[in-house]
């Protein structure tokens, strides 16, 4: 393609130790929810997003201190406050979860006074998980301005869209990154464990109180997975960058269907996609629009892509219809994605949801 690549940005991460991350699949699943509610341009043939996942991820540092980040959807969702149900079920969308993330934890030998905090992305359903399945010794932790817009939660505010009993009787810790910080590309963090192996990011935009994570997952050479939580949607509104421009051929064929053809030589298949909806072929496919403040959502993008052009760095957010297919799923870990090749698996991989268009520009060229 003829966009030229920039130079990637340092992130500047401090050294430190790794830690092991699982991601857990209770297959939480998403359906008919239009591509409009969250992103545009729109693409022919791809109005509805695919059925789509919901992780919740263990991370574990060397001294055997363990903490989930998000909880996915919860199998009786319909317990959710009043007024997070009644939103719900006035939308035609279609929602499941198979267990509690307690129960797979517990199946596979880790109980749940072992896990010392459920950390929470943000304050929307389909990360909440039920927090009262684990003992009062575990904290609940969320982002800044979480207790001042949430607090009381159902049924003392019966608006509310938290459950009280999800945090009461626990410590409810909310992070505070206006005191002097690290900074990691862009980002606010908090060195969670205090031995740099696993980083809270402050990213606003997509909803209040808003955490990504960064996970180190291997040392010399520094290796890490980045959590971006809901600050991404769909791949597409990540790639590609001024960083990470489409490449020549991807290889295999990010297309299912056409795996056996070998690799996928772009050209100007999806530049005249870019160009047809008014976006320059170097900008990713989408433009987010899912979240209270347009220009944070923008700026943690920023960000986040500025982690995902470099390649040590895996970026998985909370709804990738496609890594789970890809990686390992607990109990086994993640931390090997590099040495796996997972993370360029997944990279370009979001092109087989556009295989439709992709067939027929191919064929327009081929005339």
């Amino acid at each position: 393609l003829s966009v030229e690549e920039m130079p990637p940005p340092r992130l500047n991460v401090p050294p430190g130790s790794c830690a092991s991350i699982k991601m857990i699949d209770n297959n939480s699943r998403l359906a008919n929810i239009p591509t409009a509610v969250a992103f545009g341009p729109p693409i022919s043939n791809f109005e509805y997003l695919p059925a789509f996942p919901s992780f919740s991820f263990l991370i574990e540092n060397s001294q055997r201190r363990k903490v989930l980040y998000d909880l996915a959807i919860r199998p009786d969702w319909r317990n959710l406050s009043p007024v997070t149900v009644n939103r719900l079920e006035a939308t035609s969308w279609r929602l499941s979860a198979d267990s509690h993330v307690i129960d797979i934890l517990k199946e596979n030998g880790v109980a749940g006074k072992d896990v010392e905090a459920i950390i929470w992305s943000h304050w929307h359903w389909d990360h909440l998980g039920d927090p009262s399945t684990f003992p009062a010794s575990t904290d609940l932790v969320v982002g800044p301005g979480f207790k001042s817009e949430f607090l009381p939660g159902y049924p003392t505010d019966k608006d509310s869209p938290i459950l009280e009993n999800d945090y009461e009787g626990r410590r409810l810790i909310e992070l505070d990154f206006s005191d002097e910080c690290i900074k990691i590309g862009g980002m606010n963090a908090y060195d969670y464990f205090g031995d740099g192996s696993f980083y809270l990011l402050d990213a606003p935009g997509h909803a209040i109180g808003h955490l990504c994570g960064l996970v180190r997952t291997t040392t010399i050479p520094d290796t890490f997975i980045f959590l971006a939580g809901d600050a991404v949607h769909h791949a597409a509104e990540l790639r590609p960058s001024e960083h990470l421009p489409i490449p020549n051929a991807i290889s295999p064929h990010p297309i299912d269907s056409l795996v056996s053809t070998g690799s996928f030589c772009p050209g100007h298949i999806l530049e005249d996609l870019q160009i047809s909806r008014g976006l320059s072929p170097g900008t990713p496919f989408f433009n987010p629009m899912a979240g209270y403040s347009p220009a944070d959502i923008i700026s943690t993008l920023s960000n986040v892509q500025n982690a995902d052009c470099t390649d040590n760095i895996f970026v998985i957010f909370s709804h990738d219809t496609h890594v789970s297919k890809i990686v390992d799923l607990f109990p086994l870990s993640l931390n090997q994605w590099k040495l796996e090749g997972w993370g360029e698996l997944a990279k370009w991989k979001f092109l087989q949801d556009f295989e439709s268009v992709i067939r027929s520009n191919s064929n327009k060229l081929k005339q």
